[in-house]
């Protein structure tokens, strides 16, 4: 009988692999160090908005949450993705300033957030069709980086994605590529869309997964996602095949891989034109302002 449980992001590469080499025990190193520095932020910032109105700057909640993660990081002594030794100040910083970035941006939005200046790159499409909205040939193209169990990617795919699109019909596509930092769920959610996708049902499964997980109802187990296949009117014998054959792990790890290479450390990451944008789930007014830059810059 085949094993259906699923190979951990951690233990298989594809052989066109954009990033790097390093596995085993360093994935789940870094898995885990993200995890935990999002949780340490999340917690951090919902301490403070419950509170009597206390501010505190992005300097010093970084600082707080360097400082808690710090010891534990430095017991695990396993090298990382691409660092060739233990986990380091300037990698762990890098992710504690995209998990600050992105919820600090999430819980106090501003219509007058400025972008900052981002590293322009080729834009790159892996290999499969990645599912997209939008015009196909929009002289905008945002690729969005995401984790079916980051609430923030759900949150901005809720609010602002279709402020995007409503305006911007004819300029723009939105591409949808997969980075499961959370792990083995997000990997199994991530083929799932896949399969869905062969049924033409990549954004109805897209969609209903996000609704569950705002719902607090998630769950992304083999047989929980054979039964959203069902409630979405799709082939199940053919879906929970496809999942279980685990066809699409290589597509899923190309994105995580290449997420890696451009620097991302947490979700939504985007890239806008070929312009790497690591400040998370940014409001609307932020993209807009993006979107018409491109439009002047390419016409």
């Amino acid at each position: 009988m085949a094993d259906n449980t699923p190979v951990s992001l951690r233990d298989t590469a594809p052989n066109n692999d954009p990033g790097p080499a390093e596995r085993g025990g360093s994935q789940i190193v870094l898995l885990i160090v993200t995890a935990v520095v999002f949780l340490l932020v999340g917690v951090f910032l919902a301490v403070l908005f419950n509170n009597d109105g206390d501010s505190i700057s992005d300097e010093e909640l970084r600082d707080t949450v360097a400082e808690v993660v710090g010891t534990q990081v430095a017991a695990l002594g396993t090298p990382v993705p691409g660092q060739g030794g233990n986990v380091d100040e300037a990698y762990l910083q890098a992710m504690i300033d995209s998990a600050v970035g992105t919820q600090v941006a999430t819980l106090i939005p501003t219509a007058t957030a400025i972008p900052p200046t981002p590293t322009r790159i080729p834009l790159v499409t892996s290999a499969d069709d990645d599912a997209f909205l939008g015009a196909e040939d929009a002289p905008v193209v945002i690729v969005e980086f995401s984790d079916f169990q980051c609430g923030y990617c759900g949150r901005w795919y809720d609010e602002t994605l279709p402020q995007i699109l409503e305006k911007y019909p004819d300029e723009v596509k939105f591409v949808y590529r997969d980075f499961p930092i959370f792990g083995d769920d997000s990997a199994r959610a991530a083929m799932a869309a896949e399969c869905a996708e062969e049924q033409g049902k990549f954004w109805d499964l897209h969609n209903r997964i996000f609704q569950l997980q705002t719902a607090g109802e998630l769950a992304l187990d083999q047989a929980s996602l054979v039964n959203l296949a069902g409630e979405l009117d799709m082939d199940t014998d053919a879906f929970e095949q496809c999942l279980a054959s685990e066809k699409y792990l290589d597509e899923v790890l190309v994105d995580f891989q290449a997420a890696d290479m451009y620097g991302f450390r947490g979700t939504p990451g985007f890239i806008i034109n070929g312009a790497v944008y690591t400040f998370g789930a940014q409001p609307f007014e932020v993209f807009d302002s993006i979107i018409q830059s491109e439009l002047a810059r390419v016409s």
